[in-house]
């Protein structure tokens, strides 16, 4: 970063793909946000939990790799969970955070599976970089994200969903 240029957000990408890690990465960076990204949630979960300063919004893929072998998700501060989950996660610890998820699946399509919900901003894939620092900037704006106590993670309830 430039000398004399005004820190911005500290914000983590959550995404499997390293080329979309990449596109989505370059352009934050460029604008002066501070990015760190992680390839699934086990990898989140964990950075933000060890993170020493705050990280402002969560950008995630709502699908992330399925697990390899990986004992209860109850029991298991870091589960592979998808995007969704990883988020409800991060907010029932209440923890004040701005989220995006993002997909290449249409929102509605993932609404009616409940791999998105009603009230988070989300993102089509792909995106050019104007429109991802622009939906950056609106939801770093606005307030932060609230659990869904409906839908909370739940004992035993913590199973992805994986589509090939």
């Amino acid at each position: 970063m430039a000398p004399g240029r005004k820190q911005l957000s500290t914000i983590l990408i959550v995404d499997d793909d390293p080329s979309a890690l990449l596109v989505s990465t370059k352009p934050l960076r460029d604008a002066g946000y501070t990015v760190l990204q992680a390839p699934g949630s086990a990898e989140a979960l964990k950075l933000y939990a060890e993170h020493p300063d705050p990280i402002h919004l969560v950008i995630a893929d709502v699908f992330l790799p399925p697990p390899g072998f990986q004992l209860s998700v109850d029991r298991n501060p870091y589960p592979r969970v998808n995007g969704l989950d990883m988020v409800e996660r991060l907010l029932q610890d209440k923890r004040e955070i701005r989220v995006l998820l993002m997909s290449g699946s249409p929102s509605s399509e993932l609404q009616d599976r409940g791999l998105v919900r009603a009230g988070l901003p989300f993102l089509k894939k792909p995106f050019t970089s104007e429109t991802l620092l622009s939906v950056v900037r609106e939801v770093l704006a606005g307030a932060p994200a609230a659990p869904d106590q409906k839908n909370a993670p739940r004992p035993g309830h913590g199973d992805v969903e994986w589509v090939d």
